[in-house]
């Protein structure tokens, strides 16, 4: 009798001998197996918790018990006792679990919102139900709801993909910002999208809900005639068209900057031509524009050296830049008058003080400032 049969005696080869019935039925009982195993191990570890017995293990839950002295997932440790937590209430289903006649995946769903007053209701629903169609029911429903008569059912949908650039980016990030403010609701870039267009065959004027059904009717109609053409498509690299209020500079104006500045750390006395970065010299989040005279080449150091405070940068690029350090002072003095300095040590000068190289660098830089 097929009934009879172990399906865990049975070997493969044992198995492509057998009919398409047998191994119907071997199929369903090991799924009914399943959900009583899956079940029994949810009320082991319930058990384990609430007895103290996981104290033993060393371990600070049944949880955590599953987890590591039965090597399971954390995620279905939680997932075990959850369902069993939610069967003690729940008679009837409890009663169908530790019988095989539910499928494990929609019991775990169903549990979530059946009550005592429900859960026979949502029974008859997993017989009839798909595991897709249960998890959405589920998600549409409050505990201790029915759900409707729906058509879960999804039309065919397209998709649609587009590479876009960061100012693009910023703004459709902008704009899907204030589209859910004025909505009061969160709206996806696909209902954007479509809002916009129906706002544009609207003759400009924002459409309803209403007007929005007519737009996707008229829609259907034109279908069936829709060809697919290659646009052609042009790169403008001028450094000037960019959006200056975007945070991220482009591939070209980061290029222009770089070329610029001689692909080299534009802080004085900093020879480095690696890992080179574009910087806002007034900060973006300060209001700052992503522009070529706000922005400067800076070394991986410098660059941290200024966000840390160390480095201070002033004006506007290319030759109106002031570099200070974290006292004020401008950096361009300071190392003049540091070469200087250990030019007269490194030369040994004997002279009068005012021969001596640092005395005159001092002397020009006052003068200039003046």
């Amino acid at each position: 009798m097929v009934m009879d049969l172990d399906p865990f005696s049975l070997s493969l080869e044992e198995l492509l001998r057998l009919d398409s019935l047998a191994l119907h039925h071997l199929a369903k009982k090991s799924a009914a197996m399943r959900t009583c195993c899956e079940v029994l191990s949810g009320r082991l570890l319930l058990a384990i918790e609430r007895t103290g017995v996981y104290r033993e293990h060393g371990c600070s839950g049944g949880v955590h018990y599953g987890v590591m002295q039965l090597g399971l997932p954390l995620r279905k440790a939680r997932l075990l006792v959850r369902v069993a937590r939610e069967l003690e209430g729940l008679p009837y289903l409890r009663l169908l679990a530790n019988q095989g006649m539910i499928e494990w995946s929609k019991l775990r769903e169903i549990v979530r919102v059946a009550t005592l007053e429900t859960e026979r209701e949502w029974a008859d629903i997993c017989k009839k139900r798909t595991y897709a169609e249960i998890e959405k029911l589920v998600a549409r429903s409050q505990r201790g709801e029915i759900p409707g008569d729906c058509d879960l059912r999804e039309g065919p949908r397209s998709e649609l993909r587009c590479h876009y650039s960061p100012e693009q980016m910023a703004v459709l990030e902008r704009g899907l910002q204030v589209m859910c403010q004025q909505a009061g609701r969160a709206i996806g870039m696909g209902e954007a999208i479509e809002l916009l267009f129906a706002e544009k065959l609207n003759d400009g004027a924002l459409a309803d809900e209403e007007e929005l059904g007519l737009v996707r009717q008229e829609a259907l109609k034109d279908l069936g005639w829709v060809d697919v053409i290659q646009a052609e498509t042009e790169v403008v690299e001028d450094i000037r068209i960019v959006n200056p209020k975007s945070r991220i500079p482009t591939k070209v104006q980061r290029g222009k900057i770089l070329r610029r500045d001689g692909y080299c750390c534009a802080v004085p006395g900093c020879p480095n031509r690696l890992w080179l970065e574009v910087h806002h010299i007034i900060f973006y989040a300060d209001g700052g524009l992503t522009r070529p005279s706000n922005l400067i080449t800076l070394c991986s150091r410098c660059h941290a050296n200024v966000h840390e405070g160390r480095l201070i940068l002033r004006g506007e690029a290319p030759g109106g830049v002031r570099y200070l350090n974290e006292f004020g002072r401008d950096i361009r003095v300071q190392r003049a008058l540091d070469v200087a300095f250990w030019l007269d040590r490194w030369c040994g000068r004997r002279g009068e003080e005012e021969e001596t190289r640092y005395v005159r660098a001092r002397g020009e830089l006052l003068t200039a400032a003046a």
